[in-house]
């Protein structure tokens, strides 16, 4: 490097990337930063989207354009921001950090402090949270604005706080964060700026498919192979973060394919099958004040459901694949009594040790939150507490975790639901337990605000007002049978990560040999 002109190494970024620090960038990364530099040295002012599938490195594209423009304005000076929030602001300032050791800048690079900036000559850049909480205001952008984790941002606090930074010299705007829904400032930029690409016809969005990953990145390939076998090609995750397809925010959270996927060719069963193993679990309800016989005082109140499971191990040829779950029984229960016997009702903590020692599972998981707590302990003393798993599902966040464990179950293939006792799907008896789940499923509705993070943010349940026209007239759907078939997700979660280890549930009578009898073949 000390033979080759440095004018020579900084007339490319590519270059630049490859020579002086020594990281070579891939083409899908170069395109969008020298559409970038221009922009930046001729003063063009141009906002620019860049949307990578996740992991694939548009952090590290954005590292080295930093370290790039530090070191060709050392002499010129001015400033760069660089914006995001949460822990978008440390990863950004540490993989600047690291891609300056560089032969050129190592040693020479200050670093200071309130807000943090790092200064190379008489150039820098400043980070800033983009917290519409925070203090931002009062810096400025001279050549350049980078708005990290753009599908956080709030729309009206970037425009109000760091757009203006930009006005002083008409600085360049880079935007760059992973796809979450339609709604969120990401997307809606990208909408702004295909506008503006189709007025002067100059490119501003950069949407890297996975497909230009793949095909230069063997490791890439392998990992989102994974993520496709553990999630499903169409789970949102997948879809959104490596496919670069936006959720919708609102909707259905299982459409019509996904209610196909979830149709098992299975029939409902009486009786445990000797040889096969079974989980359960329950989602627990209150019980109702009202006296065995007399209309429940509370009719709009959830059921209690407990689903059982057959466990069907995964193909030999890809064991990394997991058991499949088969819903193949269900109680349910409408506001009896956990603890109180009643005329003619017996207390549905005795039902469901009946039913539970019936089935024999190799281990029951029970929501522990609220009511179910007490269940949950009283079953876990009668069947052993290696045995039953008390989780209390009492968080948004452990929910919208559930819900998303459930789907990459439902969209891989590996959960399905009997077809009732009439064996097809297309044939299910209105009021029987596997319509109403069916009902339940096509009732459930979710929501994920801009910005949210789908395991984390998601809100998904049946409406309270939603109801459907049966035999008896038109009925609330509820959604426990539905969660309590989710709840098998937890379970898989488990055992995935080797918290419960699912034995045979079969038992078996060994017969004992006489200590005092002589051995086979002595008189």
């Amino acid at each position: 490097m000390k033979d080759v002109p440095a004018a020579y190494l900084l007339a490319d970024i590519e270059r630049f990337s490859r020579i002086v620090i020594g990281i070579p960038l891939y083409p899908y990364q170069v395109e969008p930063l020298r559409a970038i530099l221009d922009s930046v040295i001729h003063r063009r002012g141009r906002e620019f989207l860049l949307v990578f599938p996740r992991q694939s490195g548009k952090n590290e594209a954005v590292a080295q354009l930093l370290v790039y423009l530090l070191t060709l304005l050392q002499r010129h000076g001015g400033q760069m921001v660089y914006g995001a929030v949460g822990d978008g602001l440390g990863r950004g300032a540490r993989r600047l950090e690291e891609r300056l050791a560089t032969p050129w800048t190592r040693g020479r690079w200050r670093r200071a402090g309130r807000p943090l900036r790092y200064t190379l000559g008489r150039s820098s850049v400043v980070f800033l949270s983009s917290h519409p909480g925070a203090a931002a205001r009062g810096e400025t952008a001279d050549h350049l604005l980078v708005i990290d984790e753009a599908q956080d941002q709030d729309a009206a606090h970037v425009e109000a706080v760091f757009t203006p930074m930009r006005a002083a010299h008409n600085a360049t705007a880079v935007y760059l964060g992973t796809v979450r829904t339609t709604s969120d400032f990401l997307w809606v930029k990208k909408g702004e700026l295909e506008a503006a690409e189709a007025a002067d016809g100059a490119r501003r969005v950069f949407l890297v498919g996975p497909e230009q990953v793949t095909a230069v990145n063997p490791a890439y390939a392998a990992f989102l192979a994974d993520q496709v076998r553990r999630y499903g090609r169409r789970h949102p995750i997948v879809a959104a973060e490596y496919f670069l397809e936006p959720i919708d925010g609102a909707g259905g959270l299982f459409p019509a394919w996904r209610l196909a996927l979830m149709a098992g060719r299975h029939p409902r069963l009486s009786a445990p099958i000797p040889g096969e193993l079974y989980v359960a679990t329950i989602d627990p309800a209150g019980g109702d004040p009202a006296p065995a016989g007399a209309p429940p005082l509370h009719p709009g109140r959830d059921f209690t459901a407990a689903t059982v499971f057959r466990v069907v191990p995964p193909d030999p040829d890809d064991p990394m694949a997991g058991p499949t779950y088969e819903a193949v029984d269900v109680l349910t229960d409408h506001g009896t009594p956990h603890f109180r016997d009643e005329p003619g009702r017996a207390a549905l903590s005795g039902r469901l040790l009946a039913w539970l020692r019936h089935w024999e599972p190799a281990h029951t998981l029970i929501d522990a939150a609220g009511v179910g707590q007490g269940l949950a302990g009283w079953l876990a003393e009668r069947l052993g507490r290696g045995r039953v798993t008390a989780w209390p599902l009492g968080s948004a966040v452990a929910k919208a975790r559930l819900g998303s464990d459930f789907l990459a179950l439902v969209d891989t293939g590996r959960f399905r639901y009997w077809s009732d006792e009439a064996g097809s799907p297309d044939d299910l008896r209105p009021l029987s337990d596997g319509w109403w789940f069916r009902q339940q499923a096509a009732a459930c509705a979710y929501s994920l605000a801009g910005g949210g993070a789908f395991d984390r943010d998601l809100r998904w349940g049946v409406p309270e007002s939603a109801r459907v026209e049966t035999p008896l007239g038109p009925q609330l759907i509820h959604d426990d049978r539905l969660l309590s078939a989710a709840l098998v997700a937890e379970l898989e979660r488990r055992r995935a990560t080797g918290q419960l280890h699912f034995g045979a549930s079969a038992s078996r009578i060994i017969a004992g040999t006489d200590p005092l009898a002589p051995a086979s073949g002595q008189p």
